[in-house]
């Protein structure tokens, strides 16, 4: 069957000119680089998720982050790696961590081994605030001149609380910050 040529209805050929020229257009505009004008990139644990799992179709993601965002990502990252315990031993976090090559190395990600030590003992949180330090340096370079103090163990929930401040890395976004985090014990 032949679709009429008028004004209201325009023929199939037109329709299908019309639909694969949009269709064009939203692939060139989702596959073009981004005009960077300032941000920070956005690493890719950040890029992997699904914020809204619900949906079919996906929105291209963001490629960098403003200062805010910035900022929540560098605190969700920290989380990470202080709630997450690293499967190497003591001694061992501390031997491999002296080279600069095995800082990648998967069973360094997280906080070493810090049982042997007392929460409730603000002798102890000194020494916990430096694993703290040590474990942010390693997987956050988002951040230098990183300082933890352990303010305090809450016993209710086995958590000690903790003060972080550090200076941003990233040239555009240099400032320094300071933010809570709870560490589960």
């Amino acid at each position: 069957m032949v679709a009429k040529k008028d004004k209201l209805c325009p023929s199939l050929t037109t329709q299908q000119a019309l639909v694969s020229n949009l269709t064009r257009d939203i692939f060139k505009e989702a596959l073009a680089e981004p005009k960077r004008e300032s941000g920070a990139p956005i690493p890719l644990f950040d890029r992997l998720i699904d914020h809204t799992p619900d949906e079919e179709t996906e929105v291209p993601c963001k490629r960098y982050y403003n200062k805010f965002e910035l900022i929540q990502s560098i605190e969700r990252e920290v989380f990470r790696i202080l709630n997450t315990r690293s499967n190497a031993k003591h001694a061992e976090f501390d031997d491999l961590t002296t080279l600069p090559e095995n800082r990648g190395l998967v069973q360094l990600f997280g906080l070493a081994d810090f049982s042997q030590y007392d929460g409730t003992n603000s002798g102890h949180r000194p020494r916990i605030a430096r694993l703290c330090e040590v474990a942010i340096g390693i997987f956050e370079p988002r951040l230098t001149n990183v300082k933890v103090t352990i303010l305090e163990f809450n016993k209710q929930e086995q958590t000690l609380n903790a003060a972080i401040s550090a200076l941003i890395a990233i040239p555009e976004y240099q400032q320094e910050i300071t933010f809570p985090m709870t560490i589960s014990a």
